[in-house]
C-alpha cells in the first residue's frame, strides 16, 4: 500500500516554500500532490525528466576507516582525483554528470546512442588509471533503464539499484554490470563475467567483470567535476595534492557537534513513475517537519534528498531530542524512519542560497548507522554519542565493524 496519501496527511504537510527547492524539485511535487496520483498523471510529468541509457554509479572504498586516520582535508584531496578521472573519462565519449558529487559517490549517464561495450571498455581502462594514480580505490556499477532526473537527484527503482549495488556492495577496483547491461554486450567486445550470486535475491542478476579490453585513445581533459564545494576550494585540493601543504587550502568553516542522518521508508516499487513520486512528496513532508523542528532544537539542515536528510547540532542531546521528535510525528502518519548519530569535527561548505553540503567522520558514521545497520523505527548512535547524549543505558552498547572500523552502537527504540 501506498505510504502517501494526501489524505492521511495534517493539510500543508507538504507545502515548503519557493527557497527551499535546491535539493527538491518544488513545482513537481506540488503538482504531484494536488494531482489525482493516477499512473497517467504521474507519467505526464515525469516526461520531461525521463532519461533514458547507462547510468555508471561509483563509491569510494575504505572512506570510514580512512576517515578515522587521516586529516579531513586529506581525506578531501584523496577522493577528489578519482572523481576528476571518472568525470574526465566519462566526458570523453560522451558521458554527462548527474547531481552534485558528495564527498565519496558519483553519477555519470550515457545516453541510448553510447554502446555498452564502449562504456564498460572505458571503465576497465578508467579503473586501471585509478589503481595505478589514487591511494582510494573505487567501486563501480553499470546499469541501463530508465531514470527521473528531478533537481539534483536521479529516481526511480534503476536509479536505487544501481546506487545501491555501488554504494553498498561493491570493493575497490570491482566492476559490476545487471543482467540488463551483461545481455547487451558482446556486440563489438568479448568480456569475461562471474555471476555475483550473493546480490540476486535483493538486486537481480548482477555479474563481476573480471577480463576484457580496454578502451584506448581516451582524450581525458575535463576534470572539473560537479562539486560539493566552491572552486576556490577545489583549486585549493589540487594544490594540496601537489605540495601537501594545508595552507594552501582556503580556510573552511569546521564545525564540532553532532550530526543526524535519517532516511525515510521508501515506496512499494510496483509502479516505478508513482514511487518516485510518492518517495518526492515524502522528501518534502519530512524537510517541512524537520524545518519546523529545529529551530526548537537548536538545529540546522544541511540537506534532504528522497533518500536522506543530514542536521547538524551544538550538541548530541539536542540531536537525539530532534530524531526522536521526528520519529513520533512520521510515525502519526505512518510512516517510519532509521536513524545514525554521530558527533565529532565536520567541514561544511555553503555552495549558494540555501545550499550547503558537509563531509566529515561523523557523516560517514550517521549514515552507516541510518542505511547499513539501521532498523526502521530505531535511533542508532556511536557510544560517544549517546554519553554526550546522557543516556544511562550506554552500557548496552554493541560492537560494530563498519566500513573497516570498529565501533560500539546504541539502539534507543
Amino acid at each position: 500500500m501506498a505510504r502517501f496519501n494526501p489524505t492521511r496527511f495534517p493539510p500543508g504537510f507538504f507545502d515548503l516554500p519557493s527557497d527551499a527547492g535546491q535539493s527538491l524539485p518544488l513545482d513537481v511535487i506540488a503538482a504531484w500532490t494536488r494531482s489525482n496520483q493516477s499512473r497517467e498523471a504521474a507519467r505526464e510529468l515525469l516526461a520531461p525528466c525521463t532519461l533514458r541509457g547507462i547510468v555508471v554509479a561509483t563509491d569510494c572504498a575504505g572512506l570510514t576507516r580512512l576517515s578515522a586516520e587521516r586529516s579531513l582535508i586529506e581525506i578531501l584531496a584523496l577522493v577528489s582525483r578519482p572523481k576528476e578521472l571518472i568525470h574526465a573519462y566519462g566526458r570523453a565519449i560522451g558521458g554527462q554528470p548527474l547531481g552534485l558529487w558528495a564527498a565519496d559517490n558519483t553519477l555519470m549517464f550515457y545516453p541510448e546512442g553510447v554502446s555498452p561495450d564502449h562504456v564498460v571498455s572505458l571503465l576497465l581502462a578508467l579503473l586501471d588509471r585509478v589503481r595505478e594514480e589514487c591511494e582510494v580505490g573505487v567501486g563501480v556499477c553499470v546499469h541501463a533503464g530508465e531514470f527521473y532526473e528531478l533537481g539534483n537527484g536521479l529516481y526511480g527503482p534503476d536509479a536505487d539499484r544501481v546506487e545501491a549495488v555501488a554504494e553498498d556492495q561493491t570493493e575497490a577496483g570491482e566492476l559490476l554490470v545487471t543482467d540488463v547491461v551483461a545481455h547487451r554486450l558482446g556486440e563489438t567486445a568479448s568480456f569475461t563475467l562471474e555471476p555475483r550470486d550473493d546480490l540476486r535475491e535483493r538486486f537481480g542478476e548482477v555479474l563481476r567483470v573480471t577480463a576484457g579490453p580496454r578502451l584506448g585513445g581516451v582524450e581525458a581533459s575535463d576534470f572539473h567535476y560537479p562539486l560539493p564545494f566552491t572552486d576556490e576550494f577545489f583549486t585549493g585540493l589540487h594544490e594540496f595534492q601537489r605540495t601537501r601543504r594545508t595552507s594552501v587550502v582556503p580556510r573552511p568553516a569546521y564545525r564540532e557537534g553532532a550530526i543526524v542522518v535519517i532516511e525515510q521508508e521508501r515506496e512499494d516499487r510496483d509502479v516505478p513513475e508513482l514511487a518516485a513520486l510518492n518517495d518526492l512528496a515524502l522528501a518534502a513532508g519530512l524537510k517541512r517537519l524537520a524545518n519546523a523542528l529545529l529551530g526548537e532544537h537548536r538545529g540546522s539542515e544541511v540537506k534532504t534528498t528522497t533518500r536522506l536528510g543530514i542536521y547538524q547540532f551544538p550538541e548530541a542531546r539536542r540531536a537525539l531530542e530532534f530524531a526522536r521528535a521526528v520519529r513520533e510525528a512520521l510515525a502519526a502518519q505512518g510512516v517510519q524512519v532509521r536513524v545514525g548519530i554521530d558527533v565529532g569535527r565536520v567541514l561544511v561548505f555553503e555552495l549558494g542560497p540555501g545550499l550547503r553540503d558537509v563531509a566529515g567522520s561523523p557523516v560517514n558514521v550517521a549514515s552507516k548507522l541510518a542505511q547499513d545497520v539501521g532498523r526502521f523505527g530505531v535511533i542508532h548512535l556511536t557510544a560517544q554519542a549517546a554519553r554526550l547524549a546522557g543516556l544511562a543505558d550506554v552500557t548496552a552498547a554493541r560492537t560494530l565493524r563498519l566500513g573497516g572500523l570498529s565501533l560500539e552502537v546504541v539502539a534507543v527504540e
